[in-house]
């Protein structure tokens, strides 16, 4: 055998061994806390209404403007739960230029087709602020969490504070609405029509 097969067939391997962990991480990082094939049942994301003052509704909103999840805008300082059992698969802390503020972003992993993720919006319109918001996160990358776990508290630094509820099924959004149990559709239908900023919750 040549030199040269063999430096190929060494390449090929090396190759093929990183694209196997490649996909491996992609997709089964870590386990499944919902069995493949089948759809999330989800609780609600808050489960004290008492400072939640506007809901905003997933979908095509205007011409204009598409709404990829759906808002819980407060007034009060609010545990945030999680709405299904999950992994915390990633935290980010980032400016949102388009909005001109400090946010952090946690994201679940329910298996390799579906993901949460939840914006933590208190408008802090300074690194101060959104550092505050950020320490207000309870739970840390990789850690499992169970429905109705809390994971942290939106704060309230301004009068656009909200969290921006999303789930993505093979990373194409899904309205929420359409995935919570009946008890929290009830409770959220109920919610909605007292503080709806849009005509329904699936435009």
């Amino acid at each position: 055998m040549n030199k040269k097969l063999v430096i190929l067939i060494v390449i090929i391997i090396v190759i093929s061994t990183i694209s196997i962990l490649f996909v491996k991480y992609l997709y089964f990082r870590y386990p499944n806390t919902l069995p493949s094939g089948e759809d999330p049942i989800l609780c609600l994301p808050l489960y004290d209404f008492s400072h939640c003052d506007a809901i905003q509704g997933y979908g095509q909103i205007t011409p204009e403007y598409y709404h990829n999840g759906i808002d819980f805008g407060v007034n009060g300082t609010t545990i945030i739960v999680a709405s299904h059992a999950a992994y915390v698969d990633e935290i980010k802390f980032w400016y949102n230029e388009k909005g001109g503020h400090w946010q952090t972003n946690v994201r679940l992993w329910l298996n390799s087709q579906w993901m949460i993720e939840i914006a933590f919006e208190s408008w802090a319109v300074n690194e101060t602020y959104g550092q505050m918001q950020r320490d207000a996160i309870l739970v840390n990358q990789g850690q499992y969490v169970e429905a109705n776990q809390s994971i942290g508290s939106l704060l309230v630094h301004g009068s656009g504070a909200h969290i921006h509820f999303g789930i993505y099924s093979n990373n194409e959004d899904k309205c929420p609405y359409s995935y919570f149990s009946p008890s929290a559709k009830a409770i959220f239908e109920a919610h909605f029509y007292s503080v709806n900023y849009t005509q329904h919750w699936c435009m």
